[in-house]
């Protein structure tokens, strides 16, 4: 009953059959993150604490209002105006950021959708059909080949393979596979069974047809898979952009809250000492109204909310550029996060080398180097020993990187499938990781054997020159071919050895030298990571020598009395204590195994780095998800990309460090950001608090805190969100993830420039050297309306100004303005808005037509504020 009908299983499922198995037991396909809808992304919003704020601010704003109705002392004038005012504020604040992450969400979720497609060979109705692996239903007859990645869990019924499973417990052996004959194993989860093949294992040699028996979820990656992809876990580390931020928020919000109570105690003191009326308690009522209004609308300017707008709206414009840079960002804010990295363990396979082996060299028995060998013996020798296979393209596919890189030797010096006679092979054996070579052997007793050099040395009786002439191998040249090897080694070349053996004689015909070249851009780029103050630390499993020659050659190895470079054995025998003060110096890890990066990763959290780290198989997954932001290959396993922050679509480092220099470029962003909003915010809580001093009534209605509150937040994110990339940010060390995000430059830019307005304010409202008194017309029929308006003229203008000032911390205030047109255009609409309001918005805004003296007066004070910065650039610089 449990036996597998051979005959049947080749025909594949039937279309009723595949529904029926489809409705019963589902697809192949594994658990994604549910995707928040852009209703519960709304609600979400709402959490934001000065969210929370800003609608207490509205319910007490509507009960005054119904209480006015009752009581028309506690009426204002522009109730109605002021709510809907305030509702707009909610709706900005939370509306756009929640569309843009909506939006920005949904597209990275088609793109890796898009870059996720992966296909199997299926035979359905007695035909061989390529379908997604998504699609796979459980008893489909799957083809796979060498090179294949095996899409489901299942039973292999008919072939030999040979798989690396590699991907899934980190084992770098082959595990052989051979055909069963019935179903005991299908739901077997032992790597090492006999005829069980596991998803997300790769057939490194052979060809053979299985059984689908455990699919999506099920299947043994897919269960890693859902563990990763469960968001029930709470986040043990927090993104560094957000902590930051956290941190600015906080520090803003107690601000605000206090300058409210400051400026909310002095309007009721001061107003009930100046009264020159009765003191009811309907007047202490209605002055107690007044100030609770009064904070509520400071405690509304001070609601940092356009920091998160800010930076989840330059998130989203980066995510959408990157992908054009081979970078797929599936984690926003861990993405940020590249901003603040201080170290970057790395792989060596295809991020610094190119991940492809090709055969460069060889060494002959008399310890000469020569660049080829062409006799007919030799091609034969490489291309019968081994399990790789020519394409429809000519091009060497299947087996391994060694017996790819011999077979494309072989194919460049002109050798087809017809030029060997496979009916002369007896037995072929792959490459065995135990005994470390492979063998064939023909008919006539010969054996051609490939592995590595120590293993046969010794037995060598004769070697081979490259015409094909034998000769005696003597200790002399064993001496010259050793110290040959040690001096490709050094050279970052792969050593590998073809001999042949009949008649007791072993011939070496030569050591091979492959080489996986360093890519041409990899040097450039480590030059640039380490300038910008990025330790690149190499992890690989290669030879010390190997790893050591390669990272001199890509420049992460410069000072051999410094640096320090690590085997895992070594690196095992120290204790973390130990390890955490040779990190600092580390460059490289030799013979690393998949759990000596996850330590790495955490030990050098512990001492406050920010680490990135790149990663391909399902065995990296851990290291990946602890990292600050994880880099997963693009040809890695689906696991590694969920665990990652960032999928490198070409396996690059320069896309790391486009990656680093595009998250340089948002905190920059956001830095500038913070310089434009806290410069408005203190200004103007400076002047909300100055106000009863001086005898004021408040220096600003509601509606033009409110308007105010559009120009800092949502518009201001607008023009910031696209300054443009520039590559000197990658000259700047990296700021540690305990450092105030408000840096000295930042602080005295807020300073200065809060101070500059607050002063001119006053100057106008107190009416110092008879200024406002020179622009008010004569006959003017509200002199004190006149007065503030002319003043909330220049404090608007002198935000607009400032702005220039902000988003450069060069003297040159247009550098590179052409490429963000959104500053442009938005400050530019904010300038005409803000003169249209002063003219015509007198009802909603509380303001009257300022004849063009003082409109241009309240300009040109304002635009004072660009040499007092340029003043400050100057100290600042020295």
């Amino acid at each position: 009953m449990n036996e597998i009908n051979k005959e049947e299983q080749m025909q594949g499922l039937s279309g009723q059959q595949v529904s029926e198995s489809k409705a019963k037991y589902g697809t192949n396909e594994l658990a994604k993150k549910e995707t928040e809808s852009l209703w519960s992304m709304f609600i979400g919003a709402f959490d934001d604490i000065w969210i929370k704020v800003l609608c207490a601010a509205l319910a007490l704003k509507v009960i005054l209002a119904v209480l006015g109705i009752f009581v028309p002392a506690l009426s204002g004038g522009n109730d109605v105006v002021e709510i809907i005012s305030i509702v707009i504020a909610i709706a900005l604040a939370t509306g756009f950021s929640t569309l843009s992450e909506y939006r920005n969400t949904s597209r990275s979720e088609a793109l890796q959708e898009e870059y996720s497609k992966t296909y199997a060979k299926v035979v359905r109705d007695g035909k061989l059909v390529n379908i997604l692996t998504s699609e796979i239903v459980k008893g489909d007859t799957i083809l796979i080949q060498a090179g294949d990645k095996v899409p489901a869990d299942g039973l292999l019924f008919e072939g030999k393979i040979k798989v690396s499973q590699a991907a899934l417990n980190g084992e770098s052996r082959d595990e052989n596979k051979a055909a069963v004959t019935n179903m005991d194993e299908a739901e077997s989860t032992d790597y090492s069974s006999h005829g069980k093949v596991f998803m997300g294992s790769v057939v490194t040699s052979g060809e053979g047809y299985m059984i689908a028996t455990v699919i999506g979820d099920s299947s043994e990656l897919g269960k890693i898979n859902k563990a990763l992809t469960d968001t029930s876990e709470e986040e043990e580390r927090k993104d560094t952009s957000s902590l930051k931020l956290e941190g600015v928020a906080a520090g803003i919000g107690k601000l605000g809250v206090s300058a409210a109570a400051i400026a909310g105690i002095l309007h009721v003191v001061l107003t009930l000492i100046r009264a020159d009326q009765a003191i009811t308690v309907v007047s202490v009522l209605l002055v107690i109204a007044e100030a609770v209004m009064l904070m509520a609308s400071i405690v509304i300017m001070a609601v940092p909310e356009g920091l998160p707008m800010m930076n989840s709206l330059v998130q989203s414009m980066n995510t959408e550029s990157m992908y054009k840079k081979n970078i797929l960002v599936s984690h926003k804010a861990a993405f940020s996060d590249s901003a603040y990295m201080n170290v970057l363990f790395s792989d060596k396979t295809g991020t610094i080398t190119q991940g492809n082996l090709s055969l460069v060299e060889f060494i002959t028995g008399n310890g000469e180097i020569v660049d080829s060998i062409q006799s007919r013996e030799f091609i034969e020798a490489i291309t019968l020993n081994n399990l790789a296979k020519i394409s429809s393209e000519g091009k060497a596919i299947g087996s391994n990187n060694m017996d790819r890189a011999l077979l494309s030797y072989a194919i460049n010096h002109g050798y087809n499938d017809s030029d060997n006679d496979p009916e002369k092979v007896e037995e072929i054996s792959g490459f065995d990781s135990e005994k470390k070579c492979a063998t064939v052997k023909l008919k006539n007793g010969l054996v051609y054997w490939k592995g590595a050099t120590e293993n046969i040395i010794d037995k060598v009786t004769h070697y081979m020159l490259p015409d094909g002439e034998e000769r005696e191998f003597t200790k002399a040249d064993k001496d010259k071919v050793e110290e040959q090897m040690h001096a490709q080694a050094k050279r970052t070349m792969k050593l590998l050895s073809v001999a042949k053996i009949s008649d007791g004689k072993t011939v070496l015909m030569a050591v091979l030298c492959l080489r996986d070249n360093v890519r041409t851009d990899a040097v450039e780029t480590v030059q640039i990571l380490n300038d910008a103050g990025i330790q690149v630390v190499m992890v690989t499993g290669d030879a010390e020598e190997t790893a050591v020659a390669i990272a001199k050659e890509a420049g992460i190895l410069a000072d051999e009395k410094k640096d320090v470079v690590l085997t895992h054995e070594e690196m095992e025998k120290l204790s973390d204590e130990e390890l955490k003060k040779v990190l600092p110096n580390l460059r490289v890890v030799s013979r690393a195994k998949p759990l000596d990066k996850k330590r790495l990763v955490s030990l050098s959290q512990q001492i406050d780095n920010v680490c990135g780290m790149t990663g391909d198989g399902v065995n990296d997954a851990p290291a990946l998800k602890q990292a600050d932001i994880g880099f997963a290959m693009g040809d890695g396993t689906a696991v590694a990309q969920e665990a990652g922050d960032v999928v490198i679509l070409n396996n690059s480092l320069t896309s790391i460090k486009d990656c680093v220099l595009n998250s340089r470029t948002m905190a920059k962003s956001v830095g500038k950001f913070l310089i434009f909003q806290l410069t408005v915010n203190i200004s103007t809580l400076l002047m909300n608090i100055i106000a009863p001093i001086l005898g004021w009534t408040e220096p600003f209605s509601i509606v033009q805190i409110l308007w105010i509150n559009l120009i800092m937040d949502t518009l201001a994110a607008m023009a910031f969100g696209g300054e443009p990339i520039l590559d000197r940010y990658m000259k700047d060390q990296p700021a540690k993830r305990t450092d105030n995000i408000l840096t000295p430059y930042i602080k005295s830019a807020i300073g200065v420039s809060a101070i500059f307005i607050t002063l001119g304010s006053i100057l106008i409202l107190e009416n110092i050297g008879g200024i406002t008194s020179w622009v008010i017309p004569a006959g003017c029929a509200d002199p004190e309306l006149y007065e503030k308006t002319f003043m909330f003229a220049f404090f608007i203008y002198a935000i607009i100004f400032n702005s220039l000032n902000t988003r450069s911390e060069k003297f040159n205030l247009f550098e590179h303005i052409g490429e963000n047109k959104n500053f442009v255009l938005v400050m530019g609409a904010i300038f005409v808005l803000q003169t249209i309001i002063i003219e015509i918005g007198g009802k909603v805004f509380n303001t009257t037509l300022l004849e063009p003296k003082a409109l241009l007066v309240s300009m040109v004070l304002a635009v004072l504020i660009i040499p007092v910065d340029l003043i400050r650039k100057a100290i600042m610089s020295r």
